[in-house]
């Protein structure tokens, strides 16, 4: 299992093209990266897997390097994107996303982000 799903992200994002997704594509994202296998217990979740690994990984494309970066970056983004990504109620802090990533499965989020650029790189509008 990868020691970071940041550097996951990154190598599978080398391939693509560093334009923004659509909006439909995220929502398409939380969706494929929901069906991963929930590490969290049942009590006490606010936030949709999907959603947050989304967040993630667009903050990710978006330069962040670490925890904090990606924080940040969900603090600093637009309700618009948040609305896009179902993170409509607060917005995730850097303990929690560090708890939800060091227990995710490495290989299925790998698996995962894969099939999503493959597929985003197939259909998708692409610019250079």
């Amino acid at each position: 299992m990868p020691s970071s799903p940041i550097g996951v992200l990154q190598r599978h994002c080398a391939d693509t093209d560093s334009t923004c997704p659509e909006p439909s594509q995220l929502t398409c994202l939380a969706d494929v990266l929901g069906r991963i296998p929930d590490p969290r217990q049942g009590r006490g979740r606010r936030y949709r897997l999907g959603s947050l690994l989304a967040l993630c990984m667009v903050a990710v494309l978006g330069g962040a390097m670490s925890l904090a970066a990606i924080a940040r970056f969900a603090t600093d983004t637009d309700s618009n994107l948040r609305g896009q990504l179902e993170l409509t109620s607060s917005t995730p802090n850097a303990s929690t996303l560090g708890r939800l990533l060091a227990r995710l499965d490495g290989d299925a989020l790998d698996d995962a982000v894969g099939a999503w650029l493959a597929r985003y790189a197939a259909t998708g509008r692409r610019t250079r």
